[in-house]
């Protein structure tokens, strides 16, 4: 302790003399127009050789201490099942939404049915006015009668060969003529009445009573969306990996719906000018809660394994060489205490932050979660909290997100003091969290700045 003390004297002085300095310094060079940031940069580097004291002197302190070693998270390697799915935004549409649009012309006389009434096929929705077309018939009506008896009267005496056959004949063809004629405009005034193509919910009325009506203008919407369906325009690469009956899941984020099914048909054209194939999954919608041109995501299971090693991307690291690794504990004859060893790891495939390793690790390895960024091969570590299995995948990665350290990549030129300076954390917690040993930098290296 009196160490310390006539060392933390010897400091304390120097620091007044540099201070001293450069007050000193600061009176002699006002008229002198000196760079300010140049005086800066000199005090800075005089505190990081204050530094290097220090650090001789907490190496001399502690020469009687045990090294401390620190605490870490770590994972135990467990089997669980490793699905990958392919993902793929699709719209809702239906079959059942029909534009209603009359076969005939005319002003509208009556609506029946309005927005959000229920209708079956072939039900009245409006009369058309038919006024016009119901004269037509009775005028035609009368004539075929007339056609009709003089029809009659001319066959008797054909029959009694009395007359000319011509006479009979164009008879006959008048009464026929006269027959189609007004079968026609019978059918024709049945058009006048406006019926429901399917059965289903009026979703818009798009006319009113008094408006004239044609076949150029639709005049109502009927929606049903007992049956709907997803579409969606899929990759030409896919095409050998999605097949018709594969089972899909539908996710729907703004009714919070996630729904089981197949796929239903899987499109045999290639559109030329994005390269794309239809895919279509039916979906049962009896609660209606489906909408045309919703948006959801279509996620199709494209592969499986079961049992496979699986570890959070988050946690993989890569080094210079480019090869994916992470850090494995391996025990001592200390209790409580591991050795960290780097284990370079082949990948398999990867799905939403989760990769099947292929090669590297086995169970009952032992990884490095929080605080792993910052080790390095050989050291000493002691396990904080231990994850024990599978179940806690989750957790692991969850924890590992939310204590992910913030990194910085030394500059040439760059000193603990600076980086102390530019992120406000204290220059013992930059020594502590990236085990440095003394003060010393050196260009490119990676520290961790925040460790939240």
């Amino acid at each position: 302790m009196k160490i310390d003390i006539k060392m933390k004297k010897y400091i304390l002085g120097i620091v007044g003399i540099l201070i001293s300095f450069s007050a000193c310094n600061q009176k002699e060079n006002k008229n002198k127009n000196i760079d300010l940031l140049t005086q800066k940069e000199q005090i800075e580097k005089q505190i990081d050789s204050l530094n290097k004291i220090l650090t001789d002197i907490d190496k001399k302190l502690g020469n009687n201490k045990e090294e401390e070693i620190p605490e870490i998270d770590a994972q135990k390697m467990t089997t669980s099942k490793f699905e990958h799915y392919l993902e793929i935004q699709g719209n809702v549409d239906t079959d059942g939404n029909v534009l209603v649009i009359p076969e005939a012309m005319g002003k509208v006389l009556k609506i029946y049915k309005g927005e959000g009434d229920r209708v079956k096929k072939g039900q009245i929705i409006m009369h058309l006015d038919d006024s016009t077309l119901k004269n037509q018939i009775s005028e035609i009506q009368t004539q075929y009668a007339l056609a009709k008896t003089a029809y009659e009267r001319q066959k008797r005496l054909w029959d009694q060969k009395i007359g000319s056959e011509m006479a009979y004949l164009q008879a006959k063809t008048k009464k026929e003529s006269l027959a189609k004629r007004l079968n026609t405009m019978k059918s024709q005034l049945n058009k006048m009445f406006v019926k429901a193509p399917i059965s289903g919910v009026i979703d818009d009325m798009l006319i009113k009573e008094g408006e004239m009506a044609g076949p150029q203008r639709p005049v109502a919407r009927v929606v049903n969306l007992k049956k709907v369906y997803m579409q969606a325009d899929v990759s030409e690469k896919y095409l050998k990996s999605i097949k018709k009956g594969m089972p899909v899941i539908i996710e729907f984020p703004e009714t919070g719906q996630n729904i089981s099914a197949t796929l239903s048909y899987v499109g045999n054209f290639i559109h030329p000018n994005n390269r794309t194939f239809k895919i279509r999954v039916n979906i049962l919608n009896l609660d209606g809660s489906l909408k045309p041109n919703l948006t959801g995501n279509i996620k199709i299971k494209d592969f499986e394994k079961d049992p496979a090693l699986i570890l959070p991307m988050s946690l993989i690291q890569e080094d210079r060489e480019g090869n994916n690794y992470v850090f494995v504990l391996m025990p001592t004859d200390e209790k409580n205490v591991y050795q960290v060893k780097k284990r370079i790891l082949e990948l398999g495939q990867e799905y939403k932050d989760r990769v099947m390793i292929k090669s590297g690790l086995k169970t009952s390895d032992i990884i490095a979660l929080h605080g792993a960024r910052g080790l390095s091969d050989g050291d000493k570590v002691k396990i904080h909290k231990l994850i024990q299995s599978e179940t806690n995948e989750k957790e692991s990665i969850k924890t590992y997100k939310k204590t992910s350290p913030v990194y910085h990549i030394v500059k040439k030129g760059e000193t603990l003091y600076r980086i102390h300076k530019k992120y406000g954390t204290s220059i013992a917690d930059l020594r502590k969290w990236n085990y440095l040993k003394s003060n010393q930098l050196k260009k490119g290296q990676k520290l961790i700045v925040k460790n939240n």
